[in-house]
């Protein structure tokens, strides 16, 4: 008998805090997460587990990254506005943030005479924020519309098939069976393969196109951080070229 045990990530929502989102660039509510490493036997497990960290998510775009706690005064149980959450929660952050909303300032006025160092660094940020969600998608199989009509589809041609082929002879029916298994199966494979480039073309994309636009980046500059990126061992370098994220941004949103 095996007994199936381990350990596994457990999160627990705390709240809403205020804070400056680099992929929308402006302050945003943030959704604050606990995340615990509790055991357990057959997946099935008790209690919040020990503390290993904390992760807020933009409640705008859905970026997530880990943050400190102790960094808020506290936080709210309810987003409410954002002035009111900024009170409650950071009330330091339009001072902490003067000189990085100066930036966006600069940008939206003249992107181009920004030094290279800085465009980079506008670049890079809303990468590196949304990198942790493609990293989340690609750990596991999901199934999104696609395959779950591969899934129905394959599904309709084992009955559609062989009937197909009995209405023919009667010798073709159990044939018939096996084609529309090979075949449904082979509409799976192939909707499994589209579903990733499908998440980053419909979840990604938008997102890193809205955030780069303002700063009317080269293809050149796109594809060195794209390079980068995926030199570290960033899904989101390796599914992502420098001409799709240029081709987003220029497509009317």
């Amino acid at each position: 008998m095996f007994i199936v045990w381990g350990r596994k990530i457990t999160r627990r929502a705390l709240g809403y805090v205020a804070d400056f989102c680099g992929v929308c660039r402006v302050p945003r509510a943030f959704r604050m997460t606990r995340l615990g490493s509790v055991g357990h036997v057959y997946y099935i497990s008790f209690g919040e587990g020990k503390l290993v960290g904390h992760q807020r998510t933009c409640t705008s775009c859905g970026a997530f990254s880990d943050a400190d706690l102790n960094a808020y005064a506290g936080v709210s149980k309810s987003s409410g506005s954002l002035e009111s959450l900024k009170r409650e929660t950071y009330p330091g952050l339009d001072a902490a943030l003067e000189q990085r909303l100066a930036l966006e300032v600069r940008m939206q006025a003249a992107p181009h005479l920004l030094s290279a160092e800085e465009r980079l660094g506008l670049i890079f940020s809303p990468i590196n924020l949304l990198s942790p969600k493609v990293e989340k998608h690609f750990a596991t199989t999901h199934m999104d519309g696609g395959v779950a009509l591969a899934i129905a589809g394959g599904i309709g041609l084992c009955f559609i098939v062989p009937a197909i082929g009995a209405a023919i002879s009667s010798e073709y029916g159990p044939p018939g069976f096996l084609l529309g298994m090979a075949l449904g199966f082979a509409l799976l494979i192939w909707q499994l393969i589209a579903a990733g480039p499908r998440f980053m073309r419909k979840e990604i994309l938008p997102l890193l196109a809205k955030s780069l636009a303002p700063v009317k980046p080269s293809e050149a500059e796109v594809d060195r951080a794209l390079r980068e990126f995926k030199q570290a061992g960033h899904k989101i370098g390796k599914k992502l070229t420098a001409s799709q994220v240029i081709e987003a941004i220029r497509s009317p949103r």
